[in-house]
């Protein structure tokens, strides 16, 4: 009797478990989410700061639902600077020559866009003629577009310099005004700036500075300008915070690095010039890479960054409508009247489109000598830091018209044959090789000759 019971119990509950088994193993039913269609993806190599790439990857997440009717998420290669990415573009099509894997090219200066328009590694992008008729061909005679549309400026950059106010203060010394006055002698130690070799608006700092002065009395100005500097830091933006912190008082900076520093710090303690007429107004690219696997939505990117809803992202501050939500990007719109519009919302001090430069900036001069100008201040000055800087220490004081004085300013070069050697030797690694081994080598002998006194016998 028992094991009749038994038996009836057990085979009860066997009964209710293979009757509940379908719903307990059936699956979930499908939630709104899972309803949405894949996302898209675009690969964009980038030498700007997290602060850029958050707020667009979430605007144009967003942007893209409503637009697109799918969202796309933007995945950011990060290798360093501008000229360390464009060193890792030619290395991969090196390898590789119908394409990278890669979409876009996002920031950096001009000469970053025609070097690489000029080696073949953009792709043409038809944009509606409506979304760049706003847009001005050039600003200050610089293009702010590729009359071709392989590149387009996203935004617009000026360089100047920036100075703690405080530190200028307290020791006594004049807030700078122009290009010149870095290498003025009572800044001495007090100067920093990157290296051009890592830093793309580091180099036009430079390279402005050749095309404003002229190649002689420019390469005089870099000269002492290096003998001031307390170090060459590998990144561009680390001037602008070591000036906020008081580690140096002064030194050259794009004007987003600035600004920023300004809001933090107060422009009570911080300052920023653009030196009147001896600066230019450079657009900041983007470009659609060669073999893009998804030219047709890097089109659509490009076109929301140009269209005002992108712009204002730029310029807006942090937490207003339609602005960035968690940093201030603060960078020039290519849109005039733009910053005007949008008044105190706007954290952009200045409009790009209303100064007038005292020089004609020739870009494909900068482009064409561009890793030869690397080369030569690296080997010739940045390598020899040290040695530079002991030298200027004993030649600083001289009258300008002193031999000695002027021997230690004179450029390495004419520029006749720095344009020469540009067109020619920098596509030979050899010799290439061979003459940053030969600058650095004519550095440290001319240096050590002035230190001691020798520099006469100097060839």
């Amino acid at each position: 009797m028992l094991k009749e019971k038994f038996l009836f119990v057990v085979l009860t509950i066997l009964f209710f478990v293979i009757l509940a088994l379908p719903f307990l193993f059936r699956s979930s039913p499908p939630s709104h989410r899972s309803e949405v269609v894949t996302s898209h993806r675009l690969v964009i190599l980038s030498p700007h700061w997290e602060g850029i790439r958050r707020e667009f990857s979430r605007a144009f997440l967003s942007w893209s639902k409503n637009h697109l009717g799918a969202p796309v998420t933007l995945d950011w290669l990060d290798v360093g600077g501008t000229s360390e990415a464009v060193r890792f573009v030619r290395a991969e099509f090196s390898r590789h020559p119908a394409g990278i894997g890669v979409d876009l090219f996002f920031g950096g200066g001009l000469e970053t866009y025609l070097q690489l328009k000029k080696e073949g590694l953009l792709e043409k992008c038809a944009l509606p003629k409506k979304l760049l008729t706003p847009i001005p061909a050039t600003v200050g005679g610089i293009e702010i577009y590729d009359p071709d549309l392989t590149w387009f400026g996203a935004c617009l950059s000026g360089f100047g310099i920036i100075y703690n106010k405080k530190v200028l203060s307290l020791m006594n010394l004049p807030e700078p005004q122009e290009w010149a006055d870095l290498s003025r002698r009572e800044y001495m130690g007090w100067v920093g700036s990157g290296d051009p070799r890592a830093s793309g608006s580091v180099h036009m700092a430079y390279e402005i500075i050749l095309q404003a002065y002229g190649w002689e009395e420019g390469w005089s100005i870099i000269q002492r300008l290096a003998g001031n500097v307390r170090h060459f830091s590998r990144a561009g933006s680390d001037v602008p915070k070591d000036t906020a912190v008081g580690e140096i008082a002064l030194g050259m900076a794009i004007d987003v690095y600035a600004w920023r520093e300004m809001a933090e710090a107060g422009s009570e303690r911080i300052g920023f010039v653009l030196p009147a007429g001896r600066t230019v107004i450079n657009p900041d690219g983007i470009a659609i890479l060669r073999g893009a696997p998804h030219k047709d939505l890097s089109q659509k990117f490009i076109s929301f960054v140009l269209s005002e809803d992108g712009q204002k992202l730029w310029v807006l501050k942090k937490g207003k409508p339609n602005g960035p939500v968690n940093f201030d990007l603060s960078r020039m719109p290519i849109l005039p009247g733009l910053v005007r519009s949008l008044g105190t919302s706007s954290s952009v001090p200045i409009d790009a489109f209303q100064d007038k430069p005292l020089f004609t900036y020739n870009a494909k001069k900068g482009a064409t000598r561009w890793l030869l100008l690397n080369d030569l201040l690296g080997s010739f000055i940045i390598d020899n830091h040290q040695a530079l800087v002991t030298a200027w220490q004993e030649i600083k004081n001289l009258p300008f018209s002193e031999p000695r004085f002027i021997r230690f300013t004179a450029p390495p070069l004419p520029e006749e044959e720095v344009m020469e050697l540009a067109k020619g030797a920098m596509n030979d690694p050899k010799r290439r090789a061979q003459l940053r081994a030969q600058w650095a080598a004519a550095g440290r002998e001319k240096y050590t000759a002035l230190r001691k006194g020798s520099w006469k016998t100097l060839p």
